[in-house]
Parts: C-alpha cells; structure tokens; sequence
C-alpha cells in the first residue's frame, strides 16, 4: 500500500483504496484509483501507480464534507473553504466519513 510522508505532530487517522472522480468539462469525469489517507492535518489522495500526491489538503482548507449515492455506491464530497469538491467511492467511503469526523471535519 501507499505511504505518505508525515510532517512533524502528524499522525494517520486512517487510509484506504479508493476512487477519486475528478470532474473534466462540465459532466463528464476521470476516475483514478487510489489510496487516500487522512491524518490529523490533512486529507491526501495518491494515485495507485505513481508517487503523485493528485489531492493534497490541508484541514485549515476544508470546509466540510456531504454524503450521498451513485447508483449503489456511497460517495463522499470533500469541500474546500474556495470551493472545489473532491469526490471519492469505494468500500472505506463510510469508514471515510469516521476518519474525517475524527480529523475534525464537519458534515454540511
């Protein structure tokens, strides 16, 4: 499994594969898999097969978070304090919401 580098305090709170949708013109989007990490300080999204971290927020930067469905699947939408969302699925998406609520992050 992936593995992030921590910063001085941090701690990782939980991390799962998952799949994050990155929206492309309107509608349509990207699906890359992944794993996603979320510490104490920050949620972080690597894509599987490079070291690029594609999501890199920290918890001063996030808003909150929403729950809803695609089809059968449960997905989480990160918010930003400037207004870009990040949506990811998979099976941790309800242990997602856990971690996040320990991170501090509220549910709007």
């Amino acid at each position: 499994m992936a593995n992030i580098q921590l910063q001085p305090g941090e701690s990782v709170i939980g991390q799962g594969m998952m799949a994050y949708w990155e929206p492309v013109l309107g509608s349509a989007c990207d699906v890359w898999r992944g794993t996603i990490f979320v510490t104490n300080q920050r949620v972080c999204f690597q894509i599987s097969w490079t070291t690029h971290m594609e999501v890199e927020l920290r918890r001063s930067e996030i808003k909150g978070f929403t729950v809803g469905k695609h089809l059968f699947a449960t997905k989480v939408t990160i918010h930003s304090k400037s207004g870009k969302k990040f949506t990811f699925t998979g099976f941790p998406a309800k242990k997602l919401q856990d971690w996040l609520r320990q991170a501090g992050v509220q549910e709007i």
